[in-house]
């Protein structure tokens, strides 16, 4: 360990434990040892195969609560921002050529998407 691992407190999202992951060198890397928990994987499963037999160790029991790892970048937090960004742009589109009442074949067409992704576009809300 170099010192640069992700520290985190354990948060607990949907009943799942959910640990920060970076990747360093060919691994995954997770610590949040305020729990015991610290561990690594060459692969996403693996690292959390690992952090749930260490929490399961660390709470005494058979088995720990599901363990979700969240990999953390500068690029990823990039591309999130940009998903978002698509997301309002698409709902935007959609809603303006329903308000046309252009037909969702047409809308799927006009958007390059498949009509049920039109569809659930424009059931996200008011954007």
């Amino acid at each position: 360990m170099t010192g640069n691992e992700p520290r985190a407190e354990l948060s607990v999202g949907g009943g799942a434990v959910v640990l920060p992951a970076v990747r360093q060198q060919r691994r995954w890397i997770t610590r949040a040892d305020t729990h015991g928990v610290i561990g690594h994987g060459r692969t996403l499963h693996e690292l959390q195969a690992g952090a749930r037999q260490a929490l399961a160790l660390r709470l005494g029991t058979p088995t720990a609560p599901p363990v979700q790892v969240r990999p953390q970048s500068a690029e990823l937090d990039a591309l999130a921002e940009a998903r978002l960004r698509y997301d309002t742009a698409l709902r935007h589109a959609v809603q303006t050529l329903r308000a046309d009442q252009s037909s969702w074949t047409d809308i799927a067409q006009a958007c390059h998407v498949h009509i049920a992704d039109a569809q659930a576009a424009l059931r996200q809300g008011p954007g």
